[in-house]
């Protein structure tokens, strides 16, 4: 299982929200089979708008201004791809105590369930996969 960790520092509080995102080696996979790599470095690259949109959706989370479960999508725009279309990669953002009752809808192995059981770990990010957008 291929995952990614990520935390957010609140400066005003000090406040630390951890997190973990499984399947992140997926979403990867799924990037190298779909993009050109020379679009690597850019902005509007799909893992660089993953980081900017986990930011955004914890800072809004931990104001109360976003609920979590959220889905959201990551394009990966039709002139970064060798196949004339937009690809869109879809995450699913869940609390802790929501992913540990639905986790059997999920097929992690026990190093992902484990992970995500650790007491520090306050939300849980799906990489669902890729399809193409209109």
């Amino acid at each position: 299982m291929s995952y990614m960790e990520m935390q957010l520092k609140n400066e005003m509080c000090e406040a630390i929200t951890k997190g973990i995102c499984l399947n992140f080696g997926n979403f990867i996979d799924d990037l190298d089979f779909s993009s050109d790599m020379d679009c690597y470095q850019l902005e509007e690259y799909p893992i660089e708008r993953y980081h900017a949109k986990m930011s955004e959706l914890l800072e809004n989370t931990e104001q109360r201004q976003q609920k979590l479960p959220l889905l959201f999508s990551i394009p990966l725009e039709e002139e970064m791809t060798f196949l004339n279309c937009t690809f869109c990669y879809q995450f699913i953002v869940i609390e802790k105590s929501m992913f540990m009752l639905t986790q059997h809808e999920y097929e992690f192995d026990k190093e992902a369930l484990e992970l995500c059981k650790n007491e520090d770990i306050d939300f849980i990010v799906v990489y669902m996969g890729m399809n193409v957008c209109k």
